[in-house]
């Protein structure tokens, strides 16, 4: 019973909350875009991440 009561509340409040992107969270934890140009102030766009190992994991 007190767990369903915690887990509407987690609901609740997890409606509100808003996704932030890669870069956002980047801003605010290091006050920098990793995404803009530093000679412009253009923002780049992210097309693809891959690791030597792994793969492509981001297309």
């Amino acid at each position: 019973m007190i767990a369903m009561a915690a887990g509407d509340l987690v609901d609740a409040i997890m409606s509100y909350t808003k996704r932030i992107s890669y870069v956002e969270l980047f801003e605010e934890v290091a006050d920098r875009n990793p995404l803009k140009y530093v000679f412009c102030g253009r923002g780049m766009e992210l097309v693809q991440l891959s690791h030597p190992k792994h793969g492509v994991f981001f297309d």
